[in-house]
């Protein structure tokens, strides 16, 4: 296993920073996501790892080791690309064994690793197909499967499930997952996709503009989103002005035009007075019926869109501002105009940076 560590890695196209001083480390072992919308610089940062893109300043390092200059094939990484790049004349046995064979290895060992690899990817069975005869999960199998089988040190991967439907995402996410902690190669997945970087990542580097915002496990990215770009990049939220009031024991009093709020989250990074933003999760809001106590605000729905198991409402505050909720096995199906009382824990409202 390998930990990789950025320092300072930069590209410039021209006079177009794609990528802008970016310091990262990935520790051995570990399925990190570059993560961010299109254009923000976590394609080019993963060729640069790879060694398809040369730096125009900064460092890469595999373990001590400095790979800056190094051509790709001296990095010793495995690549899946977003379009797999899988020979269609050659059957899966050989697009597999294709990397073996360029390296030189005997057929003997070739034809264990080869195995062993399809295997790890239960592809097995499928050895003298050719890629039109699969499905496109079955064609990303093999393609990581042709990654697995040279043994990197480095797995990097270039939105490898955004050819796939839904459904096939939804699978290929947890078998990509188990795939890299059972061979405990670390692994580097580039996405735009803010549902599969939470549902498989160790930890994650949130991109924008080539720069990193935000970095850490995804829990704490969704939960403790360090600005607004973060808060809002990573799923629904609502966001509303405040003043702070006050600011102690551990909690913050915030002022604003829907009501009095009260805030545990992040209180460190507070201002003593001011305005700020808080970010409040559509399903940390829940619906009431007294709306009486700490952290309650007051509103009526506009609108329901009912989706089974859960309602997302719109509902109006007092101000004339609006929120959106998430009710678990919803009650409150009535006509719009209803009033409704919405309450949230303090430790729910997090107060942003900008």
């Amino acid at each position: 296993m390998t930990a990789i560590t950025l320092k300072g890695l930069t590209k410039r196209f021209g006079a177009t920073t794609a990528v802008d001083s970016v310091d990262l480390s990935i520790t051995s072992g570990q399925l990190f996501f570059l993560l961010g919308p299109s254009g923000c610089g976590k394609t080019t940062l993963l060729r640069m790892i790879a060694g398809f893109i040369e730096p125009t300043a900064g460092s890469i390092h595999f373990d001590e080791r400095n790979v800056t200059g190094l051509p790709p094939n001296k990095r010793n990484t495995g690549m899946v690309f977003q379009s797999y790049a899988l020979w269609p004349h050659m059957t899966v046995l050989d697009n597999v064994a294709y990397g073996l064979k360029v390296r030189k290895i005997t057929a003997a060992e070739r034809s264990g690793r080869v195995m062993k690899a399809l295997d790890t990817v239960r592809m097995g069975d499928y050895v003298k197909r050719k890629p039109n005869e699969l499905s496109g999960g079955q064609q990303q199998r093999v393609a990581l499967a042709r990654a697995l089988v040279i043994e990197p040190t480095v797995l990097l991967l270039d939105e490898p499930l955004s050819n796939l439907d839904a459904k096939l995402r939804l699978e290929m996410r947890s078998e990509i997952r188990r795939i890299c902690k059972a061979t405990g190669i670390t692994t580097v997945y580039v996405t735009h996709d803010q549902k599969e970087a939470l549902s498989m990542a160790d930890s994650v580097a949130v991109l924008r503009e080539g720069r990193t915002v935000q970095i850490g496990p995804p829990r704490t990215l969704y939960d403790r989103p360090a600005s607004r770009f973060v808060a809002d990049f990573l799923g629904e939220t609502n966001f509303l002005a405040a003043v702070v009031a006050g600011a102690e024991e551990g909690m913050v009093t915030l002022e604003t035009p829907a009501g009095l709020l009260h805030s545990t989250a992040g209180v460190a990074k507070t201002p003593q007075g001011g305005n700020v933003t808080c970010s409040i999760r559509p399903e940390a809001l829940s619906v009431t019926e007294s709306g009486s106590g700490r952290n309650c605000l007051h509103g009526k729905r506009l609108q329901t869109t009912y989706l089974g198991e859960i309602a997302q409402h719109l509902i109006e505050l007092a101000d004339g501002s609006s929120v959106k909720v998430l009710q678990l096995n919803p009650s409150h199906l009535d006509q719009p105009g209803e009033e409704m009382h919405l309450q949230v824990d303090p430790d729910d409202v997090v107060i942003l940076a900008d």
